[in-house]
């Protein structure tokens, strides 16, 4: 099994502070990792570079997949909105998608090539709420809503302000000192659930 996790849009540090975070507690589990550090990217770059990304993500997965690894992708923010383009018009395989407070419209259709999505949400995010009003942008409220596709066994929604006994309420606070510990182990196990 490998993971590969890409952080969202103006990221300075390459995700370290947000979805790099994780890295410790995929290494407890023994899991190997990619950590996509595509740069700094404004709103205006993500309508043209995340196809780039989307690409290089595609071809890592088939990669793990011919060497008969499971593959799965964590995405925060536009890193879904990436992982998104690259399962759709790239052809990216992935035994999962985890996404945590994504950028995208809360009813896209789940990636035919990616076998389970699990999605992170919280209310009150307010980053994703004003982005599903950006025009011609893939980006929308599914941070806030959670996944409101077509829902199966296949997909499982996770609200992170209520329905855990610590509340995450804000786009990134999963990843502060105070809730990291607790919601990472969560998404880790989570994500491992059915291997």
């Amino acid at each position: 099994m490998i993971a590969i996790l890409v952080h969202g849009y103006n990221v300075w540090d390459g995700g370290r502070a947000t979805i790099g975070k994780l890295r410790p507690f995929l290494a407890q589990h023994g899991i190997p990792y990619i950590m996509v550090n595509y740069g700094h990217f404004g709103i205006g770059e993500t309508y043209t570079k995340n196809k780039k990304i989307a690409k290089q993500i595609a071809k890592a997965t088939l990669s793990a997949k011919i060497a008969e690894q499971e593959v799965i992708c964590f995405g925060h923010s536009n890193g879904c909105a990436i992982l998104d383009l690259a399962a759709k018009k790239y052809g990216a395989i992935a035994s999962k998608f985890v996404y945590v407070n994504p950028a995208l419209d809360a009813d896209k259709i789940r990636p035919r090539s990616v076998s389970k999505l699990d999605v992170w949400h919280s209310p009150s995010d307010k980053p994703v709420k004003w982005a599903r009003f950006l025009p011609h942008h893939p980006w929308g409220d599914m941070g806030a809503t959670g996944y409101d596709g077509i829902v199966d066994k296949h997909t499982t929604n996770f609200n992170k302000e209520t329905d855990f006994a610590l509340s995450s309420k804000e786009h990134s606070d999963v990843f502060g000192v105070e809730l990291l510990p607790y919601f990472a182990g969560k998404i880790i196990s989570e994500s491992l659930r059915g291997f």
